[in-house]
């Protein structure tokens, strides 16, 4: 289907978080820091990125908002099972859409599946967070 860069540094969460993404049909290429993220994707097109928010080097807040200063467009879906804050602030910054860690392989397909069929402006204030429901506005 599609080809998804896939950002986290815990090798547990990559490898599970991946392999839902390859079961949903979709090609994925991996980083474990945001600053890997943003060098490969300066060498190469992908149609969503799935990024965590704590990573050494780059973390992923930065990783945000760094592409989208740069004017990036790219659908992005932050991850993360620390702070709930800074899921609202990933969303702040640019991305998307937020799921919380454990992520919900159903879940993670959905947000992919919207990324990948509307543009950022039709499904800039969607929130995905499973206490507060499925998809819907903040």
């Amino acid at each position: 289907m599609a080809k998804i860069l896939l950002v986290d540094d815990d090798e547990s969460t990559l490898r599970l978080v991946y392999a839902m993404l390859v079961s949903g049909g979709h090609t994925v290429e991996t980083a474990t820091n945001g600053q890997e993220a943003m060098d490969i994707l300066k060498e190469r097109h992908v149609a969503v990125v799935v990024t965590d928010l704590r990573m050494p080097t780059v973390n992923g807040l930065r990783l945000i908002r760094e592409l989208r200063s740069a004017g990036d467009t790219v659908p992005i879906v932050a991850i993360s099972g620390a702070n709930r804050d800074q899921l609202l602030l990933a969303q702040d910054y640019g991305a998307n859409a937020a799921l919380v860690k454990p992520v919900d392989r159903k879940e993670l397909l959905k947000v992919v599946r919207m990324a990948l069929d509307d543009t950022r402006d039709a499904w800039s204030n969607a929130w995905i967070h499973p206490e507060f429901g499925s998809v819907g506005e903040r």
